[in-house]
């Protein structure tokens, strides 16, 4: 009961905040309980495609909790791509948030070239955008290509030569992430260190030495 009475209560909020986002939540939630409900997505699919009729204010929500069904819940990756595909023809692919998704989206589900593709799309769509380039640049260095990562870091200082600010968040927020991996790396070398080491038993006899 307290949870729905939370659920409630958050619905409120969302409906005062932002009317056509509170009513995607509820679709993508629906849609979502249906497909648990039946193990099938049709039906919500069904519902999913109901709600973008609603207008440009409910495709981002609605894309990406059906992106997340699709890949998460269901299994389909390749769902999630044509999703991906679509919404990026209807918001223009000028959406830079977007962008950041689907890079993500492929780091996680697809490999190297897919990924990096994406995210050189990304780049051409959005030049404007620092976000977009640091996406990138931080894709290259999990993919542990940091010659890569520091050339694309290069391109977006250059292409923000005359915004200060954006050049500092950039180098921020790439150094930030490659101090995170190397501390993650260094932090996974020295357990699987611990875990070979071998505990030593004392030599026979030693005991006995002790109690003497």
């Amino acid at each position: 009961m307290e949870r729905v009475d939370a659920r409630r209560r958050a619905y409120e909020v969302l409906d005062k905040a932002d009317v056509a986002r509170g009513r995607a939540v509820r679709i993508c939630e629906m849609a979502l309980y249906m497909f648990m409900e039946d193990g099938d997505m049709k039906e919500a699919r069904s519902l999913l495609r109901g709600g973008l009729m609603y207008g440009p204010a409910y495709h981002g929500t609605i894309y990406r909790g059906w992106i997340a069904m699709e890949a998460d819940h269901a299994g389909n990756v390749d769902a999630a791509r044509v999703l991906f595909e679509e919404w990026c023809a209807l918001s223009g692919g000028k959406d830079g948030g977007f962008w950041c998704r689907y890079i993500a989206f492929e780091a996680r589900h697809g490999g190297a070239r897919r990924s990096r593709d994406v995210a050189e799309a990304a780049v051409r769509a959005c030049p404007d955008d620092p976000a977009v380039h640091a996406k990138y640049a931080k894709l290259e260095l999990r993919l542990g290509q940091d010659g890569r990562a520091f050339a694309v870091l290069g391109s977006a200082l250059a292409a923000f030569a005359s915004d200060a600010g954006a050049q500092e968040w950039l180098v921020d927020e790439v150094r930030g992430y490659y101090d995170a991996l190397r501390k993650q790396s260094l932090t996974g070398r020295i357990r699987s260190f611990c875990r070979g080491i071998r505990r030593c038993h004392p030599p026979h006899g030693y005991k006995r030495l002790q109690s003497v």
